[in-house]
């Protein structure tokens, strides 16, 4: 004798269930993955290791060795080389794509590595870092698919540069309430060494857009996505 086939209700059930159990645990699974990783963390620490590679001296006697630590922080992450290869007018999206990862990692940084006291003034400074970085995606984006015209180019460039020096003059602001052996002083210190080279890029950025618009401000001269 065959089996009766299975009650169609129970059937329906049992498979609603297992749904549900298999939902649940999927969720579980990208929970424990999402816990297990945290990109803006991998961000941070290649910034730490220039921060913490040395001990910072307690004493009047180790200034020698603070005067060394000093150099490496403001040597050791930002290569004027790296940079300096990027000053071509022809580099243009290249440029674009520097300031975006400058930006964006310099917000993953204050976040990770300073205080909780100094969440507040640091919230307030990077609002500028994201709105300079949405200027810059807009304009890399309008210029990469050639939807922007030359005038809103430049106005584009023109609010993420601004927003630059805006975070700068509040960075400085907050440093110098800082007790200067701090951590937090030496954070902030090698930001603002990479705000200064931040905006160095942002004037290559500008003679750029110069150079690729013509006369008659058409993006004929823009690079695509894809130019080297």
């Amino acid at each position: 004798m065959s089996e009766a086939a299975p009650h169609p209700e129970t059937t329906t059930g049992d498979e609603a269930a297992f749904d549900a159990w298999l939902a649940a645990a999927n969720s579980a699974l990208h929970d424990t993955v999402e816990a297990a990783i945290d990109l803006d963390a991998g961000r941070a620490q290649i910034f730490a290791t220039s921060v913490s590679a040395e001990t910072v001296p307690l004493v009047e006697e180790d200034t020698e060795q603070w005067t060394h630590l000093e150099a490496v922080l403001r040597e050791a992450a930002d290569s004027i080389a790296h940079w300096v290869a990027l000053t071509g007018p022809h580099t243009l999206y290249q440029q674009l794509t520097k300031a975006l990862s400058t930006t964006r990692t310099m917000t993953v940084v204050g976040r990770a590595l300073l205080p909780n006291d100094l969440s507040g003034p640091w919230g307030l400074a990077a609002d500028f870092l994201t709105q300079s970085h949405l200027a810059l995606t807009q304009l890399r984006g309008g210029l990469a698919h050639r939807t922007i015209e030359r005038h809103e180019a430049l106005a584009l460039h023109a609010h993420a540069y601004g927003s630059v020096a805006t975070f700068q003059a509040a960075l400085q602001h907050t440093l110098a309430t800082t007790p200067p052996r701090s951590k937090a002083h030496m954070v902030m210190s090698r930001l603002l060494a990479t705000t200064e080279m931040l905006l160095l890029l942002l004037q290559w950025n500008r003679n750029s857009i110069e150079h690729f618009f013509n006369d008659s401000g058409s993006t004929a001269n823009v690079p695509s996505a894809t130019h080297r």
